[in-house]
């Protein structure tokens, strides 16, 4: 396998992983379910290039292991960088102020929200 073609793999299941953490949301409504957005692309939130990490100060590691099931001992990886992103991220905000979340998108506006129901708390 192309350890190059890997490492890209990563990368952009990471970038992947990390919209679905603070950007994207498709709004519903509660009753019936159906999406409350038109379809349009600026509709649904997505990070540009300028709101995600630079590629070229990211480090991709790769671990040399062996799938008996996989063509040629290879397995999937697409899924590897994009289920961690969201932990990493929680578990980030809650060492910097304190609150857990457990609910995704983790967006600006509901951090700001929990800051003033934990200030909130605090004060009665």
């Amino acid at each position: 396998m192309n350890p190059d073609l890997v490492k890209g793999q990563l990368t952009g299941s990471f970038n992947r992983g990390f919209a679905y953490t603070v950007y994207e949301k498709l709004i519903t409504d509660e009753k019936t379910g159906a999406l409350k957005i038109k379809g349009l692309i600026s509709d649904y939130k997505l990070p540009s290039t300028t709101e995600m990490p630079y590629v070229g100060n990211m480090q991709v590691e790769l671990c040399h292991t062996y799938e008996p099931t996989g063509p040629y001992g290879a397995k999937g990886i697409g899924e590897a960088a994009l289920a961690s992103v969201q932990a990493a991220v929680a578990n980030a905000i809650y060492n910097a102020i304190g609150i857990r979340f457990y609910k995704l998108p983790i967006t600006p506006e509901v951090v700001l929200a929990a800051l003033k129901e934990k200030e909130g708390a605090s004060h009665s």
